[in-house]
This record gives structure tokens, C-alpha cells and sequence, in this order.
């Protein structure tokens, strides 16, 4: 079974290291891994690497796959990278089942209070700058929160902050585990899950944040 590796690793300077670890370790758990920075010569940077490529490079690497796992740790931010978002977005869309994981514990809503503040008064969900934040009990926004649960594979979080948050692959090898115990239960051969937005099937207006 062919797993999509995404995740902001790929900014890291020694990028291709750590593509090459965590396929070793796909390995030993029955995964063949693929790193967004596979298989394309022209995404080294001294070859003059070009966004379309990149992006094309990438998307049909997650075609190939059978699976993704990202790694949604904060990045740059409160929130996940959004490349990576993007392609749990894509996954998704495409049917295939989605895990994550996050080397960061806690609430969308606990780190925005923290980077920016309360707002002096109204609701908790007002923040400072004058913009809500969700409150949800989410890791990160609903739409990537919504999407792992209705994968039935939701987000593996940190018990505690890792040092080295984008290099640290403890837990990525726990979300290996989580993701072969699935595959052996037979979670992960089932057709494409598309639920219905609540509100459309009332006849109701949807929202997200």
C-alpha cells in the first residue's frame, strides 16, 4: 500500500534526509512511502525547481497513492502548513483515506488566544484582532478536523510539545503503527467516503471558519 507523505518537511534543509527516513520507516510497518520531493529531478533546487512541476509532481504522486498521512503540526503559525492542507483537502476529494498527526498538543482556540489575545470584551471566541477563532475542540480548522474523523482516521496528537517539531518522527512512526493496524483491519480497502454537508441535507446554509 502506497502512502503519501505530506507535511512542511519539505523546507527543511536537510529535506531529502528526512523523506528518506520516514520511508524507511514505512517500510518496516508494509507501507512503500512517497515524499512529495520523489521521483522528479526537476524539483532540486540547484536544477532550477519550478512551481508548476512542483505542483503537478505532487499531485500525481497522490493519485498513485493509496493513502495520505500528513503532518499537520503547526507551521509558521497557529495552524498547519497550508500546502499541506491543501493536499488533505485533494485526498479527500479523491476518496482516499487520510491520517495525520501533530507534534503539537492542543486547540486552535488555546494557540490563537496565546498569539494574539482576548478581545477586552465579548465571547471567548473573540479574539484581539477582532476576528473569531472556532471553538470546536479541534486541533486546527474543521474542515481538516471533519475530514479526518469522517476518514475514520483522526489527527495522532503529542502528549507534550516536541523540541524538534519538524524533524521528530516518534510520533509519525505511532500514526505508522495506527495506519497498519487499519490496513490489517481492513479500514482502509473500503469505497471513497463523501458525507453530505449537514446543512445541505437540511436545506440549511453551511459554514466553516
Amino acid at each position: 500500500m502506497k502512502l503519501y507523505l505530506a507535511g512542511p518537511e519539505v523546507f527543511l534543509d536537510n529535506a531529502r534526509e528526512i523523506g528518506r527516513r520516514k520511508v524507511e520507516l514505512c517500510a518496516r510497518h508494509g507501507f512503500e512511502g512517497l515524499f512529495p520531493l520523489d521521483g522528479d529531478p526537476t524539483l532540486d533546487a540547484a536544477a532550477g525547481a519550478h512551481a508548476r512541476a512542483i505542483f503537478a509532481a505532487n499531485l500525481a504522486l497522490m493519485r498513485a497513492a493509496d493513502a495520505v498521512l500528513a503532518n499537520l503540526t503547526p507551521f509558521r503559525g497557529i495552524s498547519a502548513d497550508p500546502g499541506t492542507a491543501f493536499e488533505v483537502g485533494y485526498a479527500f476529494a479523491l476518496g482516499k483515506p487520510v491520517a495525520a498527526y501533530s507534534n503539537l498538543p492542543g486547540e486552535l482556540k488555546h494557540r490563537a488566544h496565546h498569539a494574539i489575545g482576548r478581545a477586552a470584551e465579548g465571547p471567548a471566541s473573540l479574539m484581539a484582532d477582532g476576528l473569531h477563532v472556532e471553538d470546536f475542540g479541534h486541533f486546527d480548522n474543521l474542515m481538516l478536523a471533519e475530514a479526518l474523523e469522517a476518514s475514520g482516521l483522526p489527527v495522532i496528537q503529542a502528549a507534550g510539545a516536541a523540541a524538534d517539531p519538524f524533524r521528530d518522527l516518534a510520533l509519525f512512526e505511532h500514526a505508522l503503527a495506527a495506519l497498519g493496524a487499519a490496513r490489517d483491519a481492513g479500514r482502509l480497502a473500503r469505497p471513497p467516503f463523501h458525507p453530505e454537508p449537514t446543512g445541505t441535507r437540511r436545506g440549511e446554509e453551511t459554514t466553516h471558519g
